[in-house]
């Protein structure tokens, strides 16, 4: 399957044999740059072009489909960023900067972007670098490679997450709505722990991890009690740390995953230090058991 790019309104879209299987917004509205769309590719079994997450839902408009945000930086809130501008407190944003797309060595896609953290009033905090590629789709599903560095700008910046009501941060996906109580499957049967409500997501440490969950729209009465099924695996490159990273992950009441360096700890960067980390998206079709995710786990890793 051959990968088309468009660029239009600030945003780089990736199709198929016209069907959109990823929406890139490079010049968000928001409060951060993001996909607003990731589907299903042509040839999967389940339902072709279907979107499996939602950017700006009415419950949380600052969740951006698939996006990148270090939660807390000095302890400035750069998450909520829009019910903090909306009651008039200090918060952050990510500015964005330019961004260009060009075909990747392997067939795919790649697209770079720079953007800057700053809070409100101004002050810049931290410099953002990001690398996207994104495969040649097969029938089940595709990859997704996002490289991201953080540079602190001005003085030392302390990177964390913590807060009263959980340790959501780093790079998030907000799931769609047809997939609330889906599946959360970890490697070597580890159990997830609670998965709701977000201050008691137990953030579990692993390699990877899969959400899955049913599609609306399966017609006939094939559909009872089996309806069509897709997710989104993450994977944490084992370059990132001598530890994999906890996954604050929810079922309800509505699917979320983030991979977040940060849990539990504080990441202190001098004036002009750097940090990176490399993350995979596997975006399939169907509900796959471990040995397959772990499969698209060991391609991913092979592929960086």
């Amino acid at each position: 399957m051959t990968l088309e790019t468009a660029v239009a309104d600030g945003a780089v879209s990736v199709s198929v044999d016209g069907t959109l299987i990823a929406r890139y917004d490079a010049e968000p509205a928001g409060s951060k740059p993001g996909f607003d769309t990731l589907a299903l590719p042509p040839g999967a079994d389940t339902k072709p072009g279907e979107n499996l997450v939602v950017s700006s839902p009415h419950d949380h408009p600052w969740h951006f489909g698939l996006f990148f945000c270090q939660k807390l930086v000095d302890g400035v809130n750069c998450w909520e960023s829009e019910p903090s501008a909306a009651a008039g407190n200090p918060h952050g944003y990510a500015e964005a900067g330019d961004y260009e797309v060009r075909e990747a060595s392997d067939g795919g896609v790649e697209f770079g972007q720079e953007a800057t953290w700053r809070t409100d009033a101004g002050e810049e905090l931290l410099d953002d670098e990001r690398t996207i590629r994104i495969g040649e789709p097969g029938d089940e599903g595709y990859l997704l490679t996002w490289e991201q560095e953080l540079t602190a700008l001005e003085q030392r910046r302390h990177l964390s997450s913590e807060t009263l009501h959980g340790h959501y941060s780093g790079l998030s996906l907000r799931f769609a709505r047809s997939l609330r109580e889906g599946r959360v499957l970890l490697p070597d049967g580890q159990d997830p722990g609670e998965t709701s409500p977000p201050r008691a997501a137990s953030g579990p440490a692993a390699r990877w991890c899969d959400y899955s969950g049913p599609l609306d729209g399966r017609p006939g009465a094939a559909a009872v009690g089996d309806p069509w099924s897709a997710g989104i695996a993450m994977f944490d490159h084992p370059d990132n740390g001598d530890e994999p990273v906890n996954w604050f992950v929810m079922d309800e009441p509505f699917g979320f995953l983030a991979a977040n360096p940060t849990w539990g700890t504080v990441e202190t960067l001098e004036e002009g230090e750097s940090r990176s980390w490399t993350w995979g998206l596997w975006v399939h079709s169907g509900m796959p058991d471990e040995e397959r995710v772990e499969r698209a786990y060991e391609s991913f890793v092979d592929s960086v």
